[in-house]
């Protein structure tokens, strides 16, 4: 059963769940121009999570924000009412709800992949990995979810039939999220990562999962420094 915490933020983020369109190609290949150009994602210069990350809907309207804290993060709505926790655990990302209930674990591995875990850690359930210039999102079965191709001023989201679901466009100095017929579901004004960004249009995770995921690509642990 849902949790209150867990369903306030499904609650919060319903623009992602609500307005996303498809626009089929049927190629699940790179589009064209990255394919051509093999252009890097669209990052923020500094990554980091150094002041709170705000997220706002296309009215203007304040849905959550992301707020660092000195062993993570914590996610609120608009309204400051805590979603959920984001905890260090070595190299891993705990991610629990307001109650302190593992809800899952996001582990980074040597190779830059990330893999999304049960709240018991013993069962991989996604996996992010690099695909040449992008990424790509796999099930615990291997099965393509979606990919995140670089674009020159952003980056573009395809589901594993290669159809757009959402893309991020970077544009003098905020950063969106819009659905795939180009309605803004989201946006920043803080230094994101395009493919940071590009995690919360990945409905296949539960939103704090999401958010677990984005926090890993854009705030990483500082490694440790090596034993004498």
């Amino acid at each position: 059963m849902m949790g209150m915490g867990r369903f306030l933020l499904c609650c919060s983020l319903v623009a992602l769940t609500g307005a996303a369109g498809c626009s089929k190609s049927g190629d699940a290949e790179a589009p064209q121009a990255v394919r051509a150009q093999a252009a890097p994602v669209a990052a923020a210069d500094v990554k980091g999570l150094e002041s709170k990350l705000k997220f706002k809907d296309d009215a203007g309207r304040e849905r959550f924000s992301l707020k660092p804290k000195g062993d993570g993060a914590k996610l609120v709505d608009g309204e400051e009412r805590e979603l959920a926790r984001y905890k260090w655990k070595g190299a891993a990302l705990k991610v629990s709800g307001p109650d302190d209930v593992a809800l899952g674990y996001v582990v980074g591995s040597a190779g830059g992949a990330l893999t999304v875990r049960d709240g018991e850690q013993r069962q991989v359930l996604f996996t992010l990995a690099r695909q040449g210039a992008g990424w790509r999102l796999n099930d615990l079965k291997g099965t393509l979810l979606y990919s995140v191709w670089p674009e020159d001023d952003g980056a573009r989201i395809q589901d594993g039939a290669g159809a757009d679901v959402a893309r991020v466009k970077v544009r003098e100095g905020k950063v969106s999220l819009r659905d795939a017929k180009g309605r803004t579901l989201l946006s920043t004004k803080s230094l994101l990562a395009a493919e940071a960004a590009a995690c919360l249009a990945f409905e296949a995770l539960e939103p704090p999962l999401r958010m677990a995921l984005l926090f890993h690509l854009q705030a990483p642990p500082s490694p440790e420094p090596a034993q004498p």
